[in-house]
């Protein structure tokens, strides 16, 4: 099987209009020497396969993050692309690892439509491309020029989530509604959700498929319930004002009925601490980023797992997922996609709403039988979403766009060795 060009994150959350100002004035003075230079570095990089009819699939991920960059797209991604190769397809993923973007703070501005004369012309050596979005300058990008330049290749598209930028809420409406009509003609649309799929089918369009991402199936960590200790909260991911840290750390702060650790890293970490010394938080623990080993721990030994984000850059909640397969209980915002995922298993609480947050933890920490029986529902919920079902059902949705004439013969999935040598934290 090959491996990735040249070897379901999150989305901006910031005041954008400096960034763009500088893009506005940098992109027309990109020379014509960096197409050519582009050109010649997608060459050297991607080779795509001859055809081979009625073995396998030929297909290219075109996706904002994938390893090493750590995030829960890059996470997802990478467990599709492994699972479709177990299955015997050959798969390419085209990353920012490949494709340079230009980094202003919370914006990425990606270099795609510069790599893209080189790109269009290998298209043809693949089946189905699979593209992820929406993301500014990258999934826009590829949508409009395969139209513009008429590159016959089959789109399947991945919708992640809504754009959300603050202070700028205005023209994220635009561009969401820019980007559904550059979709709207590709083969097929894949949700995570059924909120996203009901906002993207439109009557007599192009179908819209549900697949939830997945989670790795696992044993009940045997942990103590009862007696006097604190409730355990987790918390999993980017240190980015999206994530909802600031509404967490106020809602926890000098409740001795609960002990929150925090896991992950990122340009707020240092002001996060700062702001839980400031609130006295001595119940708080930021560990930094964990091993796969270290984290699997701390799911175990937790009561529940939180994700207080506030925005709707939120799409689905991968690390919710893992927390409820190790019988954590959901505690989450009310944002589409995260909210179907945790269902009846947990409690959902306002974005951005402290008291309500800390209102339901403490219901929590005071009702052991409530905690005991909503672990029991979110590992049975986790139980029927593995990553098994995730890519059988990805690859049945790529296989249905093929033409008629078309006769292809999956390959049993064959066991292969994953790699640990990092750990998402999106």
């Amino acid at each position: 099987m090959s491996d990735s060009f040249g070897g379901p994150g999150a989305y901006p959350y910031m005041s954008v209009e400096p960034a763009l100002v500088i893009a506005l004035v940098l992109i027309p003075l990109l020379p014509l020497a960096a197409v050519v230079a582009a050109g010649r570095h997608l060459r050297r990089t991607f080779h795509p396969p001859r055809a081979q009819p009625g073995r396998h699939l030929r297909i290219l991920i075109v996706t904002s993050e994938a390893p090493p960059i750590v995030s829960g797209i890059s996470r997802s991604v990478e467990r599709l692309a492994t699972g479709l190769r177990r299955r015997g397809h050959h798969v390419d993923v085209l990353s920012s690892v490949q494709i340079p973007r230009l980094v202003l703070g919370e914006v990425r501005i990606s270099a795609l439509a510069l790599y893209w004369p080189a790109l269009a012309r290998r298209l043809g050596g693949y089946d189905v491309v699979n593209l992820h979005g929406p993301v500014p300058t990258m999934s826009d990008a590829f949508l409009l020029l395969a139209r513009l330049s008429r590159v016959p290749c089959t789109i399947v598209y991945t919708h992640h989530s809504a754009l959300q930028i603050r202070g700028a809420e205005r023209l994220c409406r635009i561009y969401d509604r820019l980007h559904r009509m550059l979709s709207a003609r590709v083969a097929l649309t894949v949700t995570t959700s059924r909120y996203y799929a009901d906002l993207l089918g439109v009557p007599g369009g192009r179908p819209v498929r549900v697949v939830p991402w997945g989670v790795d199936p696992r044993a009940e960590p045997q942990r103590p319930r009862g007696g006097l200790r604190p409730l355990r909260v987790l918390f999993v991911g980017q240190m980015r004002p999206y994530k909802g840290v600031e509404t967490l750390l106020p809602a926890v702060s000098g409740c001795h009925e609960i002990e929150l650790a925090l896991v992950g890293s990122g340009d707020h970490l240092t002001e996060y601490r700062l702001l839980a010394a400031d609130l006295a938080g001595t119940n708080v623990q930021f560990l930094g980023r964990l091993s796969d080993q270290d984290l699997t721990h701390a799911y175990d030994r937790s009561d529940v797992v939180v994700l207080p984000s506030v925005t709707k850059a939120e799409a689905f909640g991968l690390v919710v997922l893992e927390g409820m397969a190790a019988g954590c209980v959901p505690v989450v915002s009310d944002l589409p996609g995260v909210r179907d995922l945790v269902a009846r298993t947990g409690v959902v609480v306002p974005p951005g709403d402290r008291e309500r947050l800390r209102a339901a933890l403490l219901s929590l920490a005071a009702d052991g039988a409530r905690l005991n029986q909503l672990s029991r529902a979110a590992r049975r919920r986790a139980e029927g979403l593995g990553w098994d079902t995730c890519v059988s059902l990805y690859e049945q949705a790529l296989l249905s766009t093929l033409p008629p004439r078309a006769v292809w013969h999956p390959v049993p999935p064959r066991a292969v060795v994953l790699s640990t040598t990092r750990r998402h934290v999106r």
